[in-house]
């Protein structure tokens, strides 16, 4: 077996004769305009790989699965995916020019050829998101891409599979918390400490669970390179080097050799990591994404455009009947997910209108306009964002992930899970085609 990796999540992989690629990502930027590859990517391409025999997606997010990396993939590549309960990615695909498309059930490990088996895994709390299983030449490797599970679920993973010999492992969250909340700079480095912190116990616990022979941190080779955004890199998430400082008597007490690598390294059992240099230079600090952002400027600049739609002038009228008609269908479609949610949600433009979303347990959520002042959170956004979510295929991921939102959260608030997943698992493209019609 040999692994090349391609930068973030994306492995290539021969073994057993064939070829796989695992959760590729080729066009950028993804979440509306924010997220490009860092360090720049040694394969930036479709064309510069072999013509993989399987491509095997993890989820849905753009990073792994985007439509315009889709489009770069050859027709003749199987695709494989687990399938989940909203069909977002079934649909994805399905309007893509991808015709050969096995869907896996979860923990149903199928043979892909003589002496190459995969296996999806699902997450243990219920996230449309999966990991990916790989025996071949009689090795056994993890893809964790965005699925950290809880240490027993790794354990099961073990007792289900067998012992892995190399864990691909994540080790850094992204959202617009905390950089997007409110708060004083104290709280503000708190929250980001902490959340820094949450990432590097996902890579440890993954080393716990499994207990690989094996492990490497990855999934996390982006940047924000707007330059009004460049002070947000790294100030949440964690580099590689200081999740493996962290691992490191986890990792012994394990039995586990770390690895470090970066992106263009290959693996194999036999030779361990292969350097290749193919990013050296691009260091993991905001001084080094700083300077490859000012050396793209122009390229950053013109990708972002293509990828935002330009605000469209519509009048507050017509922007209160898209915010109507979307969360009445939004609420009525995640009513299960928050039937004991009580909660008071705001939603406002950028010095423009607003409205208030009543939770009471038991009862139909409740919409109205303009906001009372007890709210436990204000979601804030520019008009043109707004509207792109609710009339183009970007969504509440888009300014989620994209470090754009802005949050009022009341004092003493909780975290309202279910408010964040109905938000951000809503698939509104068909609604959306509806709404465009509105301007």
């Amino acid at each position: 077996m040999l692994i090349t990796w391609l930068g973030h999540a994306g492995l290539f992989i021969n073994a057993a004769g064939r070829t796989l690629l695992l959760d590729p990502w080729f066009h950028e930027p993804v979440f509306g305009g924010a997220w490009f590859r860092y360090p720049p990517p040694p394969y930036p391409d479709a064309s510069s790989l072999p013509r993989p025999d399987f491509v095997l997606l993890s989820h849905i997010h753009p990073d792994h699965s985007g439509p315009k990396t889709l489009e770069r993939l050859s027709a003749d590549s199987t695709v494989l995916a687990m399938p989940f309960p909203s069909g977002a990615l079934k649909r994805r695909l399905e309007a893509s020019h991808l015709k050969k498309i096995v869907w896996l059930e979860p923990w149903a490990t199928r043979e892909l050829s003589p002496g190459l088996k995969v296996t999806f895994v699902p997450h243990d709390r219920g996230w449309e998101v999966s990991s990916i299983v790989v025996e071949g030449d009689g090795c056994r490797v993890y893809h964790g891409n965005d699925n950290p599970l809880s240490v027993p679920a790794y354990r099961d993973l073990v007792q289900r599979l067998g012992k892995i010999d190399l864990a691909w492992l994540p080790y850094a969250g992204a959202s617009s918390y905390p950089t997007g909340f409110d708060g004083s700079p104290e709280l503000m480095r708190e929250r980001c400490a902490k959340k820094k912190a949450e990432g590097i116990a996902r890579f440890v616990e993954g080393i716990e669970g499994l207990q690989p022979a094996e492990a490497v941190p990855f999934a996390s080779s982006w940047a924000l390179l707007e330059l009004s955004e460049l002070h947000k890199n790294y100030v949440d998430r964690p580099t590689s080097d200081e999740a493996l400082k962290a691992a490191m008597v986890p990792a012994a007490s394990a039995g586990t050799h770390l690895l470090r690598m970066e992106p263009g390294d290959e693996w194999s059992p036999e030779a361990g990591v292969i350097r290749k240099g193919l990013t050296e230079g691009w260091g993991h600090d905001a001084a080094s994404v700083e300077r490859y952002a000012r050396a793209e400027a122009s390229r950053v600049a013109a990708a972002i455009a293509a990828a935002r739609t330009p605000a469209k002038p519509v009048s507050a009228a017509t922007l209160d009947r898209a915010f109507r008609a979307y969360f009445a269908e939004l609420l009525e479609q995640t009513r299960a997910g928050t039937a004991t949610l009580a909660m008071k949600a705001g939603f406002q433009v950028e010095g423009g209108a607003a409205w208030r979303v009543t939770f009471v347990p038991g009862q139909a959520p409740a919409l109205a306009s303009g906001l009372v002042g007890d709210e436990d959170e204000v979601l804030t956004l520019s008009a043109g964002e707004l509207w792109a979510i609710f009339t183009t295929p970007a969504n509440w991921e888009d300014v989620w992930y994209g470090y754009r939102l802005k949050v009022h959260k009341r004092e003493g608030a909780g975290y309202y899970r279910a408010f964040w997943e109905m938000l951000l698992n809503f698939d509104d493209g068909p609604l959306s085609a509806r709404l465009s019609a509105l301007g």
